[in-house]
């Protein structure tokens, strides 16, 4: 049988590691951010928490990371952002960032659409192990944008053998860690 997966086995890109940050207000506020955004703010409180590291050296590897993987949402790149900026220098908190964004943000429509399409591919390739885990995939819907989702579902066609591997280039694990 076969198993699904939404992880690569590499990190997606390195950033920075950071400490974790929560607020009323980004609860309640849209925060939307493009790459070159994300980097800049990002680069800049590596920078503060770390001298030796170079923002422009810094902002040029991010975006260039960015720019090779699948396109992350605005709002989840806005979240991680200023959450990342709210927070102490500690080894921890980008990751927990991205958990806060996860956790605040809905998945999209297409998102959910796509998510509730891979389950039902999942449970027809590998009906003796059980669906593949909805939060799994609501949380690639939370982190990626409608183009990259589509190109997730694009999967969805291929055979039972060949999808895994496929989702795995299509949607591979977020990782924005130093």
């Amino acid at each position: 049988m076969q198993r699904f997966s939404l992880r690569s086995r590499a990190p997606l890109f390195g950033l920075l590691v950071l400490g974790a940050c929560s607020s009323a207000t980004d609860e309640l506020q849209p925060i939307t951010s493009t790459p070159e955004d994300y980097c800049q703010r990002s680069c800049e409180k590596a920078h503060s928490c770390n001298d030796t590291v170079d923002p422009p050296a810094c902002r040029s590897s991010c975006q260039a990371a960015l720019a090779e993987s699948p396109k992350l949402r605005g709002d989840f790149l806005g979240y991680v952002a200023t959450c990342v900026q709210a927070s102490s220098c500690s080894s921890a908190s980008t990751s927990k960032c991205e958990s806060e964004a996860r956790a605040q943000l809905p998945a999209s429509t297409f998102g959910n659409g796509f998510c509730s399409a891979y389950l039902e591919a999942s449970a027809n390739c590998d009906a003796a192990e059980g669906a593949y885990p909805q939060s799994t995939c609501l949380e690639a819907a939370k982190t990626y944008d409608d183009s990259a989702l589509k190109a997730g579902n694009d999967c969805l066609a291929q055979s039972c053998s060949e999808l895994s591997a496929c989702l795995d280039q299509a949607l591979p694990e977020v990782t924005l860690a130093l």
